[in-house]
C-alpha cells in the first residue's frame, strides 16, 4: 500500500511541475508578444522625416533647394544636366524639376535628372537647350 501510495503522489508532484513549466512557458510567450508589439509600435511611430522642396527666386530667375530637418541638403541655383549656367526661368518648371528630383531622393532612389527629363519640363522657348 505504501508503494501505491508513493505511485500517486509521485505523479501527482509531475502534474504540478508539468503545470507550472506550461504556466511559465505562456507568462515568457505573453511577455515577448508584448514586447514585439511595443518594439513595432515604436517603429512607426520613429518614422522618417521626408525632405521637402522649397522653390526661391534669385537675380536673374529661380531655383530650388531640397531640405530636411532644417538643412539643405541640395541647392539648385541654376538649371541642371544642361551644358549652359543658367537659373530656371520661371516658379512653374523650378517646381516641375523640383519634385521630380524630390520624389527620387524620398524613395532612395537616384535622384539625379537627365537633360531630357529636364527639357521636358521647361517651358517651349527654351527648346534651344535640347540641341
Amino acid at each position: 500500500m505504501i508503494f501505491g501510495n508513493f505511485d500517486h503522489t509521485n505523479m501527482m508532484m509531475t502534474n504540478i511541475k508539468t503545470g507550472k513549466g506550461i504556466l511559465w512557458v505562456s507568462l515568457l510567450l505573453l511577455l515577448i508578444i508584448i514586447l514585439l508589439h511595443h518594439s513595432i509600435i515604436t517603429i512607426e511611430d520613429e518614422e522618417e522625416p521626408k525632405a521637402e522642396l522649397e522653390i526661391f527666386q534669385s537675380k536673374n530667375g529661380w531655383g530650388y533647394q531640397i531640405v530636411m530637418r532644417q538643412k539643405v541638403l541640395i541647392y539648385q541655383p541654376t538649371i541642371p544636366a544642361i551644358d549652359t549656367i543658367m537659373p530656371f526661368p520661371d516658379e512653374v518648371s523650378t517646381r516641375k524639376v523640383g519634385l521630380l528630383v524630390l520624389k527620387r531622393f524620398n524613395a532612395h532612389r537616384n535622384f539625379s535628372v537627365s537633360k531630357k527629363e529636364v527639357v521636358q519640363r521647361l517651358p517651349c522657348r527654351y527648346n534651344f537647350i535640347d540641341k
